[in-house]
């Protein structure tokens, strides 16, 4: 073969290599454009001064996000969040965009003598989707996996508030539902360092200078029947308790979604007025339906620390202040003009006050009640509550 072939060759393949590497580049542009209209729609502004294609990544440079929720507040500042990098993009906006990996910069900002930090943020496999997907979920985005490794605030060069461990997974369900898990690692929050000195000096008598814990939760979402359940959302505070909250809706279907999203929309466009939209607010709350619900406390000594504070600050003993206490329940509790409820809750505080343990609230229907009844029962006629919901309320383990 001649020199003049062999270089011919090359340079064709050159141009071919050339020429597939931009046909096969990613829309950095349009990714980026679909990303903020798609988050503009959870009401989170986003802005970024450019965008950088690097092969398959797609980088925004100096991005900011703020809170646009509707309504008379003044607006959030932005957050600065630095570089963005999205890893291995593919996809379109018809079809919907996928990225392997979002990864953070480290964020140190400085203000007013308060600083605030974020370290170790990234997401793993985020799906956003596309314009020709009409199908209804609970977000447009869905992630697998987000972590936060640290975040802090700084008042004066002493830390205020710490956080460590952010969890959050994700994982899609037959029928094309979710289940997700949340977990706070660690929280800690130094109240001396707060600047309010009234509410940091009894938190300090109560035994509390410093407050940590940690924080977990499962939720899931079946599209099919419609049913949202959290269970449960609980929070540990170290020496205090535990505090744990759970429910299960039905009703929370595709279609309720879609109309929430176009209410929302709607309201958005109108800056928050909310006139003319009460029809409308109605007819989705009636879709739905609460079937269970439960806040229940496991007491670590809070209790007994907030029995001995008020005493010592009413120059009583903690015997004098629990029986003043339970004296005054019956003539409290007389509003709820519900004599059978009414014993049942003051019994329930009674043994709690006088032997704290645990408290739980539950709320057990026979069969999901729907959401209007509960809100005309509560306004017209609150006394049937307890009865509607079925509404248990005990003390002790």
């Amino acid at each position: 073969m001649s020199v003049f072939s062999t270089r011919s060759v090359l340079a064709g393949l050159a141009l071919v290599l050339a020429g597939s590497s931009s046909a096969l580049a990613v829309d950095g542009q349009a990714f980026a454009d679909r990303l903020k209209t798609v988050m503009a729609g959870q009401s989170v502004n986003l802005t970024f001064a450019s965008v950088a294609t690097e092969g398959e990544d797609v980088v925004l440079r100096d991005a900011k996000v703020t809170s646009n929720r509707p309504g008379p507040a003044p607006a959030a500042d932005p957050v600065g969040l630095g570089d963005v990098r999205f890893e291995t993009v593919t996809g379109s906006t018809p079809e919907g965009w996928r990225a392997s990996r979002v990864a953070l910069d480290d964020v140190d900002q400085s203000e007013d003598g308060v600083r605030v930090t974020l370290t170790g943020a990234s997401v793993d496999g985020l799906e956003m989707k596309g314009t020709n997907d009409t199908t209804a979920t609970l977000a447009p985005l869905f992630f697998d996996r987000a972590v936060v490794d640290g975040v802090g605030i700084e008042k004066a060069g002493k830390s205020v508030v710490a956080v460590e461990n952010v969890r959050l997974q994700n994982a899609q369900t037959s029928g094309g539902g979710y289940r997700s898990t949340f977990d706070v690692g660690k929280f800690n929050v130094d109240t001396t360092a707060s600047g309010e000195a009234q509410g940091s000096a009894m938190l300090a008598e109560l035994g509390y200078p410093q407050v940590s814990g940690d924080l977990s939760g499962t939720a899931a979402w079946d599209p099919q029947t419609g049913m949202l359940q959290l269970d449960p959302l609980q929070l540990e505070v170290d020496n205090a308790g535990e505090l744990a909250f759970s429910y299960t809706i039905t009703g929370y279907t595709p279609s309720f979604i879609q109309s929430l999203a176009q209410l929302s929309q709607q309201m958005q466009a109108s800056g928050g007025n909310a006139d003319g939209s009460g029809m409308a607010i109605i007819g989705l709350i009636s879709q739905l339906y609460l079937k269970s619900a439960e806040l229940s406390f496991e007491d670590r000594s809070l209790t007994n620390r907030l029995l001995d504070y008020f005493a010592k600050q009413n120059g009583q003993s903690r015997d004098q202040l629990v029986s003043s206490l339970t004296g005054m329940m019956p003539m409290a509790l007389t509003y709820l003009q519900n004599p059978d409820f009414q014993t049942k809750v003051a019994g329930a505080l009674t043994n709690f006050l006088q032997n704290p343990q645990s408290l739980r609230i539950a709320i057990a229907p026979p069969a999901p009640v729907p959401a209007t009844q509960i809100i005309g029962a509560a306004m017209g006629a609150p006394q049937t509550l307890p009865q509607v919901l079925n509404v248990d309320v005990r003390s002790g383990n």
